[in-house]
C-alpha cells in the first residue's frame, strides 16, 4: 500500500509539472529517472556547410535555452515541493547531515531521494516502521 501511495503522489507531481511548467515534460523526465537527465548536446558535422553551422547553431542556443528552463524549473519546484511537504516530513529534512548544501542548491533531486529515504525507513524511529511510512505518504503532500 505504501509504494501505491509513494507512486499516486509521483503521479500527480508529474502531471502537475506537465501542465504547470514550460517544457514541463522534460521535469516528468528528470522525475522518473529520479536524477538530473540531461539533453543531448548538438553536434557540429565534420566539414559543415553554411547551412549546417546555421543548424547547429539554432540547435545550440535551444539546447542552451531549454537548459536553463529545465534547471529554472527543478529548482522552482523544490520549492513547491517543500511548501506542500507534511511539517514532520519538512523537520526530518531540516535535520539531515547534507540539508544546508542540497537547500543552497535547490537540489530537487537530492530532495527527493531524501523524502523518499524517509518514507521508507521512517526517520530514525525505526521501531514503528510501517506506520511512519504511512503516516510519512499520507503527509507527504496533498496536490
Amino acid at each position: 500500500m505504501v509504494q501505491k501511495v509513494y507512486e499516486k503522489t509521483i503521479n500527480k507531481l508529474l502531471l502537475y509539472t506537465s501542465t504547470q511548467f514550460k517544457n514541463g515534460s522534460d521535469i516528468v523526465v528528470c522525475l522518473r529517472a529520479e536524477e538530473y537527465m540531461d539533453t543531448k548536446v548538438p553536434i557540429m558535422p565534420e566539414n559543415p556547410s553554411e547551412h549546417d553551422k546555421y543548424v547547429w547553431e539554432y540547435k545550440m542556443s535551444d539546447y542552451l535555452k531549454s537548459e536553463k528552463v529545465l534547471k529554472g524549473n527543478l529548482q522552482n519546484l523544490y520549492t513547491v515541493i517543500m511548501s506542500l511537504c507534511h511539517t514532520e516530513v519538512k523537520n526530518q529534512v531540516r535535520a539531515l547531515e547534507g540539508y544546508r548544501e542540497f537547500n543552497k542548491k535547490l537540489d530537487l533531486m537530492m530532495l527527493l531521494k531524501e523524502i523518499k529515504k524517509i518514507v521508507y525507513t521512517g526517520g530514525s524511529d525505526n521501531l514503528h516502521m510501517k506506520h511512519n511510512k504511512a503516516m510519512a505518504h499520507l503527509g507527504f503532500m496533498d496536490l
